[in-house]
């Protein structure tokens, strides 16, 4: 048995940042995954660090259009219908949030978090000299329709109430500053702040510097079990061996759930899979990182290639990939990009991401186990929040006030 003052269980963006800071701080750290660094959700997502993304998913009117997208399998967003309990629960905490007092409530605390994803992002990127294509050249919005253009003019606006950013831009404006982009557009926002970056290589090359830092790494490794005695967990069986933590830090995405479920920690969260291709670079793409927002869609153009991402299922872990969605993903670049013709993908990627009923993550100790540390939840900020999270987890464990208040992001609230 291997005494160890924190174990991080996961070896994605979160958790390695969780190992990574911890060990920073100088405590004793190791990391267990099952696969090896960044293979999940991670791996194939925009690349975004993108304060922007501060709305809950959750608010205003996304019911109504939620049933009607439950009706078409290649909707922006898809929700398989079910009774199973725990999804039942799930919906229906989903919907006590689909009104404008609790999206506001999620976008405060959202947006005092992420004023700091950029900033901790380019300090590691800096710091251990990452190679992975960190720009911070923003993101434009794209609207095609006046309705969309008016629901992106409203949450700009309420995006600028709270400290980000950005510019409202006429349809000229917007071709002028993104040219590939079709010509009947009615307008835009261009957020100036975001950045991006390749996700694997920042993930990857983080991981690599975890074992300088003393971080004991086991990798293809499975958690057995995990014994509790009284109100804390006592040690961890896993195929590496046996650990006995001080604190147990779970940062293993969507797959959260059902390892907290065993210590008997309830965590409000559904699997929601998001599609990406990422194709050789090629005529008729953007420039500039661009939301297709009508689509759903983001692209992200690097040097040698392009990476298209967009939609959320949720429908389970047990479902398959749905080629529909794949392809829809690449129509509604088409429909924004009119010279855009898609040649053979280098990449077909689809991923599991934590999704929360409240849109927002879950950062902090358990009330259940206090030697219990969660990190999830995330939804499509994975990448964009996992520094912050990371220096979050870092702060509570060595009991200094943390950087932000993580009250709102309680693990076992059921609101």
């Amino acid at each position: 048995m291997k005494r160890i003052q924190d174990l991080v269980l996961g070896a994605g963006a979160v958790g390695v940042n969780c190992a990574l800071a911890l060990a920073e701080s100088g405590r004793d750290v190791a990391i267990v995954d099952r696969s090896f660094p960044c293979a999940e959700c991670s791996y194939g997502n925009a690349g975004w660090i993108t304060p922007c993304h501060s709305l809950p998913i959750p608010g205003p009117g996304l019911v109504t259009q939620t049933l009607k997208w439950m009706l078409q399998s290649d909707a922006p967003l898809y929700i398989k219908p079910s009774l199973r309990p725990s999804v039942l629960r799930w919906l229906w905490r989903f919907y006590r949030h689909c009104n404008a007092d609790a999206q506001h409530r999620g976008l405060t605390a959202m947006a005092t978090l992420n004023q700091h994803v950029v900033p901790l992002t380019r300090e590691l990127i800096n710091r251990y000299q990452i190679e992975c294509t960190f720009s911070q050249r923003g993101i434009l919005y794209a609207f095609g329709t006046e309705k969309g253009l008016e629901k992106g003019t409203r949450e700009r606006d309420l995006l600028d109430a709270h400290g980000i950013e950005g510019t409202l831009l006429t349809r000229e404006e917007v071709l002028t500053k993104e040219p590939a982009l079709r010509e009947h557009l009615v307008g835009g926002v261009y957020y100036p702040q975001e950045a991006d970056c390749i996700p694997d290589r920042f993930v990857t090359q983080l991981a690599d510097q975890l074992p300088s830092l003393g971080v004991d790494c086991h990798y293809q490794t499975s958690v057995n079990q995990l014994h509790v005695s009284g109100q804390s967990i006592s040690k961890v069986e896993t195929s590496a061996g046996v650990f006995q933590p001080e604190n147990v830090v779970i940062a293993i995405g969507a797959w959260s759930v059902q390892l907290a479920r065993k210590l008997g920690v309830q965590l409000s969260i559904q699997p929601g899979r998001g599609y990406s291709i990422t194709l050789k670079q090629q005529p008729g793409l953007p420039r500039i990182p661009v939301n297709l927002s009508e689509a759903k869609v983001a692209v992200t153009p690097w040097a040698n290639k392009v990476r298209i991402a967009g939609t959320m299922e949720l429908a389970g872990f047990d479902s398959p990939v749905n080629p529909k969605r794949m392809e829809a993903v690449l129509r509604g670049a088409r429909d924004y990009l009119p010279d855009f013709r898609a040649d053979p993908p280098m990449e077909n990627w689809a991923g599991m991401r934590p999704v929360t009923s409240d849109g927002l993550p879950l950062i902090g100790r358990s009330r259940t186990l206090p030697n219990l540390l969660i990190a999830t939840g995330h939804g499509m900020l994975g990448i964009t929040q996992s520094a912050v999270t990371g220096h979050l987890i870092c702060d509570l464990i060595n009991k200094r006030d943390p950087l932000v208040s993580v009250a709102p992001f309680d693990p076992e609230r059921q609101t």
